[in-house]
């Protein structure tokens, strides 16, 4: 039996041994070392709350690369399928990691009140009326507390807009700080009211978080019982977020956001001073010519889609590309901010004059024929030079390397998103220097070419990367969606390779939960790693691999 073998075997032995009791009982969430292969990564613990309607839905983790091993944040994420239990998505989490082997949860901070406020069911009416959108807004609103209303026999009277604001990012700020995202309810409905900005509270007692604010982006009035540009903020990070001594530095306090924004299509940035948490304020905003509207409709040259995993191919009415063109996602590192701006590339600005950012570069990869000589062959056969397949999601400095970027995209058809390696020595002139993907990436059904040959594999998400963090000895750990957790060895970033996989399954007979929704990665000490997952808990694994030299 080869090493990796012997390991997996005395994971799986010593597991039973020491949580078989524990999980014995358990309903679902985070599964036992019995159902995880591992290579390089070991099992060390899960969460293992119990009876909370929102035990499964982890996401973005915080503060981010490392946690000081004593607590976390995580905004809250919809079970797949939906299940329509109240707070699923609308809530952040704090946990002590204090026991890694049974990270414990302090406190789940839901944005409307469950008991005083209920949400109402989402198969009533009101989620798809426009004659409905004019409620008035009431924090809280009982009136579906009333039979009659909830049997849509009388007419509902007030309207929470917690109940239509998804919130799952969150990112911690210097001074205990924690900003959580509000945008539009994943319900897809665009007939209610809905908070759309960010929220920031006080977690110096992670188990006692105290509201601080809310900010809102500027929105529209509806339009004919729709709200237009009401999205909400989706990520952010704050700036220097990840940086040594980014804790204590107060003047570290702005927060760079993707928000929908009155007057623009899709989202844009906006740069948040938090310095004073509860009065935050807009100090500058940025957006790519052409999607301020009306003013810039006739230079904007591509014509907007959606859906940001549709592919990017010429419009046969235009001659244009269709594109999904918005502000996704933002690290900064002192003047320099990194924007992945879904189908429109990374951006590069100078954020020296957070009121005037400036333009360095705009590395739009996103185009048929795009000239990349280091694409690989697993994706030429795509037709790439008439179609373009991707969706810029999240970009991050390498520790310890500020010439390297690595670069995620987050794309739901085949060929799923996969990961780049960018040179950023001279940030007027980024370069992509190789690419990283698996053979699932790329595996399409011959009957149906968006789709993945392996369905059952995959029954919640394709083999799509998302976001993680990278290490100061080049390794990438980064959460692969329907592929689990992954870690890649950068250090020779021309030639990135698999130092290791954490890829996990749920019990079957549990088809709420569908397992591998892995959402993101963050380190702790010792070597631990944090895995939060939409569906299906947090896990707390650690890499075993060989201890490896950075290159310079």
């Amino acid at each position: 039996m080869n090493t990796h073998g012997r390991t997996f075997v005395i994971l799986v032995f010593l597991a039973a041994l020491t949580f078989g009791a524990r999980w014995a009982t358990r309903p679902v969430a985070a599964q036992d070392a019995s159902s995880q292969n591992a290579w390089n990564m070991e099992w060390v613990g899960a969460s293992l709350d119990k009876g909370q309607v929102d035990v499964q839905s982890y996401s973005k983790l915080a503060p981010w690369p490392d946690t000081d091993g004593q607590y976390l944040y995580s905004g809250c994420y919809d079970p797949a399928p939906l299940v329509p239990k109240p707070g699923a998505s609308q809530c952040f989490m704090t946990v002590s990691l204090k026991d890694p082997e049974n990270p414990v949860r302090l406190a789940t901070v839901y944005i409307y009140d469950l008991e005083a406020s209920p949400k109402p069911p989402t198969s009533h009416t009101v989620w798809r009326s426009p004659a409905l959108a004019a409620l008035p807004v009431s924090v809280p609103c009982d009136t579906f507390k009333d039979p009659a209303v909830l049997a849509g026999t009388k007419s509902p009277a007030c309207w929470d807009p917690g109940w239509n604001t998804h919130t799952h990012y969150v990112a911690e700020g210097p001074g205990k700080i924690l900003a959580v995202n509000e945008e539009r309810w994943r319900s897809g409905t665009d007939t209610q009211a809905s908070y759309h900005g960010v929220s920031f509270y006080d977690v110096a007692d992670p188990a006692h978080p105290v509201f601080l604010s809310r900010w809102q982006a500027p929105v529209s009035d509806p339009v004919n019982g729709h709200f237009p540009d009401s999205g909400g903020a989706h990520h952010f990070n704050f700036k220097n977020q990840g940086q040594p001594g980014y804790q204590t530095n107060i003047n570290d306090r702005y927060l760079f956001l993707g928000t929908e924004y009155k007057g623009y299509i899709e989202r844009i940035l906006v740069i948040l001073d938090v310095r004073d948490p509860r009065h935050p304020v807009e100090a500058g905003k940025w957006h790519i010519p052409g999607q301020k509207t009306p003013e810039e409709d006739a230079q904007r040259d591509w014509v907007h889609q959606r859906n940001f995993s549709s592919p990017v191919r010429p419009d046969p009415a235009t001659g244009k590309l269709t594109k999904s063109v918005g502000m996704h996602y933002a690290t900064v590192y002192g003047n320099l901010a990194f924007l992945a701006y879904h189908q429109a590339g990374l951006v590069i600005l100078d954020v020296q004059d957070m009121k005037n950012p400036k333009l360095l570069s705009r590395l739009d990869y996103l185009v048929p024929g795009f000239d990349d000589p280091t694409m690989p062959e697993a994706m030429k056969r795509f037709d790439i030079d008439k179609t373009a397949y991707g969706n810029a999601h999240s970009a991050k400095l390498v520790p310890g390397r500020p010439n390297l970027l690595w670069l995620t995209d987050e794309y739901f058809s085949c060929p799923y998103g996969h990961l780049r390696m960018v040179d950023v020595a001279d940030p007027r002139k980024p370069r992509i220097i190789s690419h990283f993907l698996y053979p699932e990436n790329t595996a399409c059904d011959p009957g149906n070419p968006g789709r993945t040959a392996y369905p059952t594999r995959f029954p919640r998400r394709g083999p799509s990367t998302h976001i993680g963090n990278a290490r100061a000895d080049g390794l990438l750990f980064l959460a692969w969606y329907g592929m689990c957790a992954r870690v890649i060895d950068i250090r020779d970033p021309a030639h990135p390779v698999e130092a290791g996989r954490y890829v996990y399954q749920v019990d079957p007979a549990q088809p709420a939960f569908a397992g591998c929704d892995t959402y993101d990665v963050t380190f702790g000490p010792g070597g631990l790693l944090y895995v939060s997952d939409g569906t299906s808990g947090l896990r707390v694994v650690k890499y075993t691999g060989a201890a490896v030299v950075p290159k310079k």
